[in-house]
């Protein structure tokens, strides 16, 4: 995969480069949408044909439903049944670790040297982590990956058939939106192959057979590199191809559209993985919002890597304006930058592409920029670096933010609704579920179709009017009561940590009809006390405690005692912090102070990384009039929600109180 032997520097250097891409990815499941796609692909394998209405929800049953990543579904399902949700983490490493390998491999084929691949390969790894999920974009990245290598090898008139892009091609437009990326690449190919001859023609600098001595390589066989004109012609005849090929799905040309009709949806700027990476520009209004990806590391990284890129084309530019040949494939790498920069600038999910998409370019350029001076080895030292950063992101996890990590480890996520699932398979509820947009995923793969849900993540299938109407019925109670009638809803779920979940839930408890039946530290279950599980109602209802409307330090000396009763309860369930919280509450509530503080004491030295959790720490505090220790716990709960504005309210007081 690269030009002559492997010394063992560079081996060190990928084994540890190897380990850096674990650490990076074996983490646990926390994205909502692969639980769509297990149910889907377990359908698929047993119907034998892909859905075309959909049946999951109760709110758009009967709607047409494009299953556009139908085979990803069919993969994962696979995947999960030979080796269940660990399996799944793997194949997530093991294709990261693939697009990778594809990387450096086209990076090498071009003449970047190891001792520059390898660092700024590990930068780009990191930067797109972020992206590396059980979810179908993995395969997009992989298919990216294998194109630039293909047409690396192709331009350097090494083997590289045709059939190949046909039958990856193929094979991508069944596992992800994201083939239409395929046709564009070879395109800019195309375009670049036709730049390369306008240059060559009215600049008279060659780029083809006089870039490779450019970069200190030996000229190619005569034969060997096909010529820019003859190159331009078959690389735009393939892209013909690579849009007909992708034809070759169960929906047929609906597919090709799908991908533009669903980033075009108006109401797509509401998911945060579609919201722009730095600023939201708002043309009606004349105005720009500071996206939320701006605060991540990522953007950090983002903003590097585009600048790098930049720099090393500039660089190119000014030796070529010198008299330098410019390095094969240069005009193709500008133009991929370019398209790929316009994209990501777009939404913050296409940075992870931006990045991995521009490295063999980028690399490329910067090492013509740098010149064919000879320079020590650094592999030694670098391998070194490399198992240093491996080393910290397995112990530390991946930060996103200062307050946002993704943790290190196997199984399900602790953001994913499992407890409360199996509340409701452990009741037997049957029939239509109000919940939260993340939970939809995970209530239909473990639910349905016992269950229905009213909303997920599939907002192709919902449309704009049903969204807006589920909106509002999490802050409006009459606009949630007419949904409750439409649905029948045997019961509620709502993720009461989410922002908006406090509004929410009065809206609930407005109603009267219903009761807190189940909660942890993810969700909260509501059944109406005089439906068809009236009697479950009757026996698990919490006549007191909701962790959606709780704040610390409220319980008082006359409800402490239920308060203790129903805080037990709701741990006997699940032993959440939450409800740990709540029991350390009431005993201040009935003046038994020393466990109050043994339990608090224990609950700190755990350090959970849920904000609400010490902000309702430091509100109990606060009501105590122990100042310094409510700031130390609002501190904390910054910590890990920088943003959260009952926890600063809660701070300001604190130190205002505390000042003379």
């Amino acid at each position: 995969m690269t030009p002559g032997p492997i010394s063992r520097g560079e081996a060190a250097a990928l084994l540890a480069l190897l380990l850096l891409l674990l650490a990076l990815t074996l983490t646990p499941i926390t994205n909502n949408d692969l639980f769509i796609h297990l149910k889907t692909g377990e359908t698929i394998l047993k119907t034998g044909s892909v859905p075309r209405v959909d049946d999951y929800s109760a709110l758009a049953r009967g709607r047409p439903y494009i299953a556009h990543e139908w085979l990803a579904g069919v993969v994962f399902k696979l995947v999960q049944a030979a080796a269940g949700w660990n399996g799944l983490i793997l194949l997530k490493a093991l294709v990261a670790i693939a697009v990778a390998a594809l990387l450096y491999a086209a990076a090498r084929q071009t003449g970047v040297p190891p001792d520059t691949g390898l660092p700024a390969l590990a930068f780009v790894l990191i930067l797109a982590a972020s992206r590396f999920m059980e979810r179908p974009h993995i395969f997009t990245s992989l298919m990216i990956a294998a194109f630039l290598l293909l047409l690396t090898r192709r331009r350097r008139g090494r083997r590289a058939p045709v059939w190949a892009f046909l039958l990856l091609q193929t094979v991508w437009a069944n596992l992800h939106g994201g083939f239409v990326l395929g046709p564009v690449i070879v395109a800019l190919a195309a375009a670049g192959a036709a730049l390369d001859r306008f240059l060559e023609r009215h600049a008279g600098v060659g780029t083809t057979h006089r870039a490779r001595e450019g970069a200190g390589l030996p000229p190619p066989p005569a034969s060997s590199t096909p010529a820019p004109g003859r190159e331009a012609a078959s690389f735009g005849l393939l892209a013909i191809g690579l849009v007909l090929v992708s034809l070759v799905n169960p929906y047929g040309p609906r597919l090709l559209k799908f991908p533009f009709a669903l980033t075009g949806s108006s109401f797509m700027g509401e998911i945060y993985e579609w919201l722009p990476p730095l600023v939201a520009l708002d043309f009606r209004n004349g105005t720009m919002t500071p996206s939320p990806y701006a605060s991540t590391y990522m953007a950090l990284y983002y903003l590097a890597w585009i600048g790098f890129g930049i720099l090393s084309f500039g660089l190119v530019a000014a030796r070529w304006r010198r008299g330098h040949p410019l390095p094969q494939g240069a005009t193709f790498a500008v133009l991929v930058f370019a398209l790929f920069l316009i994209l990501s600038l777009r939404m913050n999910r296409n940075v992870a592409d931006f990045a991995l998409a521009t490295f063999p370019g980028v690399m490329t350029a910067f090492t013509a920029a740098r010149g064919d001076g000879r320079r020590p080895s650094l592999l030694p030292w670098i391998a070194t670096a490399l198992l240093l950063v491996a080393g910290w992101f397995a112990v530390m996890g991946y930060p996103y933010s200062p307050a946002l990590r993704r943790s290190p480890g196997l199984g399900i996520g602790r953001n994913i609704p499992v407890a409360a699932a199996d509340y409701l398979a452990g009741i037997g509820v049957r029939g239509n579920v109000f919940n939260t947009y993340a939970s939809g995923g995970y209530l239909i793969d473990r639910l349905y179709p016992a269950v229905r849900v009213a909303m997920d993540s599939r907002n192709d299938v919902y449309g704009e009017d049903l969204y807006r109407q589920y909106s509002r019925a999490l802050s409006d109670a009459d606009a949630l009561d007419a949904l409750l009638d439409r649905l029948d809803a045997a019961a509620i779920l709502l993720e009461w940590p989410n922002q908006g979940m406090m509004t929410a839930a009065a809206a609930v408890h407005r109603l009267k009809g219903w009761t807190p039946v189940f909660f942890d530290d993810v969700a909260v279950i509501y059944l109406r006390a005089d439906g068809p599980w009236a009697g479950v109602a009757e026996r698990d209802g919490y006549t007191l405690l909701d962790p959606a409307l709780y704040r610390g330090g409220a319980i008082r000396h006359e409800n402490a005692a239920r308060a203790l009763a129903e805080a037990e309860r709701a741990l006997a369930q699940g032993g959440s912090y939450i409800a740990r919280v709540i029991r350390i509450d009431a005993l201040y509530g009935l003046k038994r102070d020393s466990e109050a503080l043994q339990d608090e004491d224990r609950l700190l030295k755990e350090d959970p990384p849920l904000f609400h959790i010490y902000t309702h720490l430091g509100w109990i505090r606060l009501a105590r009039g122990d100042r310094a220790e409510a700031a130390a716990r609002f501190r904390r709960a910054l910590h890990y929600q920088p943003d959260s504005q009952l926890a600063m309210q809660g701070l300001s007081l604190a130190q205002g109180a505390a000042s003379p």
